[in-house]
């Protein structure tokens, strides 16, 4: 279908529009507003889209004019819910998303504020400002795991004021909604204040049972990402949540998903779309946005309401429709070339009104940062760990005695349960190496001040010993059957300023560095997908039975998913919040 425009208001744009940069021409404009596939050219200038439909001005020698006879223009994706810490930082992912046509990501923001402070995570929110896409952030309210300085850092005048920054869009992941169920009047505070600044509030409501998610919305919690089923995305859709449906690396579950909408029309347009957080090989192999909008139409969902769900849908849920999401005048000129509606993988990105990447490949690299300015020094310990800090005493048995302990079993990646399993006394401690399947697990903090031990089952029961400092209490998680390797994977991690290091017969046989504060790489995205594969592969011929292993790493110490975890606090009974096996000071 033709666009139209009459001869009287094509001589008005003539007297004040300005000289176009760039003039598509020829290619089929998907409407996302009318829902239509129109014949139209395309005039940017400025980075923003000056006219749809016939041009009514003339080109001038600076002017840029493809003809896209036969292909087919669409909004830029919109990632309505990213991690941009997942062993690659923003620059990374912004390249990757980039280049397969996303041009704008909502960040969260949780790792660069616990790292920074918030004086540096503003100043690098306003230098990602002028990256090739688009960073948008979020805000966490409270961390994921306990913090000895949670009431400082986390401060509701700290909150605030992240808050009415311009490239804050909303409150983030507030994985405590237990805490919101009992009414806690800090994070009530800060839903209120989000709300009058005209920010959303992203709920995280994993796990909520019905009444329980009827009590969250009625505290302002307007969206969720994590249901894992069809009947949980219509639960939250009738409480009139928008919801975001997640195909990643840890939950693979964006097919099931669409089927509970398939037969709602109306429901599509509070539906968007996410990878939210995803390992470097995941993203390699499967892609960004790009692969989402294909999986919806492969699963029967309409076109427009497929593209919908990655642009107009996240930039009106988001406030922000009058800038991104639509091909309209007076929008940022963020448009992708395709083929046609049914391959969603971009020919051409333009970003920003410039033509960015084509075929897949960036056209320019990215620029780089100097992540000192934001990070600091890299790190620098003072400490080393001892084998004697994984051992767990058996206070009152003699040796060779039998003593229980509660262990912690992984029955997912991320997921635990907690059982009692006996093991043999030696010379006052449990001999945890004297029985098959279970493994030494201990999160130790990263000044050396206390260390928090456990027993771990299900896990890889063949490794000797592996440390990370890549986890979302920022603190060192070590596992391994031996307390000598476990304690040198540790002091590796801690010579190389962060990472992720495995000992076995006294030498390191698997090692990522991670020297952006022990959370974030700055190699490229293809060399930290071959790394995770790799650490996939070590793990997974000593017996790790999962996939992403990262995520056991993300997730040991936090405070949020059933059912133990093991931080400051000790072994702790997430559920009823009881210490269940303190942690001990060292220092």
């Amino acid at each position: 279908m033709p666009c139209s425009i009459n001869s009287e208001s094509q001589t008005a744009v003539q007297n004040v529009a300005p000289e176009p940069d760039l003039i598509l021409e020829g290619a089929k404009v998907l409407n996302v507003y009318s829902g239509e596939l129109l014949d139209c050219d395309v005039a940017v200038g400025g980075g923003k889209i000056l006219h749809v439909g016939p041009i009514p001005f003339p080109a001038t020698t600076g002017t840029v004019q493809l003809n896209l006879d036969g292909k087919t223009l669409v909004p830029g994706y919109i990632e309505p819910h990213c991690h941009p810490w997942n062993v690659y930082n923003p620059l990374t992912l912004g390249a990757e998303a980039c280049r397969l046509g996303t041009t704008t990501l909502v960040c969260d923001n949780l790792l660069f504020f616990m790292l920074m402070g918030v004086d540096r995570f503003e100043a690098l929110m306003e230098t990602l400002a002028d990256m090739p896409l688009k960073f948008f952030w979020f805000i966490r309210l409270v961390p994921q795991t306990p913090m000895e300085d949670e009431g400082e850092l986390f401060s509701p005048e700290n909150i605030k004021r992240l808050l009415r920054s311009p490239y804050v869009l909303s409150v983030g992941e507030i994985t405590r909604w237990p805490e919101l169920v009992r009414g806690s009047p800090k994070l009530l505070e800060m839903i209120r204040f989000a709300r009058k600044l005209r920010k959303r509030v992203d709920g995280h409501t994993a796990g909520a049972k019905y009444e329980n998610l009827n009590a969250i919305a009625r505290t302002g919690v307007e969206s969720c990402h994590e249901s894992i089923t069809a009947g949980e995305v219509l639960e939250r859709l009738r409480l009139g949540m928008h919801v975001m449906l997640r195909q990643s690396s840890l939950r693979q579950d964006l097919r099931n998903l669409l089927s509970g909408i398939l037969d709602l029309p109306y429901a599509g347009r509070r539906v968007m779309l996410t990878t939210d957080s995803s390992t470097p090989a995941f993203k390699l192999e499967s892609g960004m946005m790009d692969r989402l909008v294909a999986i919806a139409l492969e699963e029967g969902v309409d076109p427009v309401e497929a593209y919908r769900m990655v642009t107009l849908n996240p930039a009106v849920y988001f406030g922000v429709e009058d800038r991104i999401g639509g091909i309209a005048p007076g929008r940022d000129a963020d448009m992708l070339v395709l083929s046609d509606l049914g391959h969603p993988t971009p020919e051409m990105v333009i970003s920003r009104g410039r033509i960015a990447a084509e075929n897949g490949r960036l056209l320019e690299p990215f620029p780089t940062l100097d992540w000192s300015r934001f990070f600091g020094e890299a790190l620098d310990f003072d400490w080393r760990a001892e084998p004697g800090f994984f051992d767990i005493p058996a206070d009152g048995v003699e040796g060779g005695g039998i003593a229980a302990f509660p262990v912690m079993r992984l029955l997912n990646p991320v997921i635990t349960r907690i059982e009692q399993a006996e093991f043999p006394v030696r010379e006052g401690v449990l001999d945890i190496s004297a029985r098959e399947g279970f493994n030494r697990v201990a999160t130790l903090n990263r000044q050396g001040r206390w260390v928090a031990n456990g027993v771990l089952a299900g896990y890889a029961d063949r490794v000797e010993g592996i440390a990370s400092t890549y986890n979302t209490a920022t603190e060192i998680v070590v596992i391994g059957r031996s307390p000598e390797a476990m304690a040198a994977a540790v002091n590796r991690v801690l010579e190389m300023g962060g990472g992720i290091t495995a000992v076995e017969n006294g030498r390191i046989v698997y090692e990522l560095p991670l020297p952006l504060g022990g959370m974030m790489s700055d190699r490229p995205m293809e060399e930290l997908a071959e790394k995770d594969s790799a650490l996939q592969k070590f793990l997974a011929e000593r017996g790790f039975p999962f996939h992403d292993p990262l995520y056991t790493f993300i997730f040991l110490p936090n405070d949020f998913l059933p059912e133990v975890r093991l931080n400051s606090r000790g072994l702790m009974n997430v559920k009823t919040g009881e210490s269940i096996y303190p942690a001990r000071r060292l220092v």
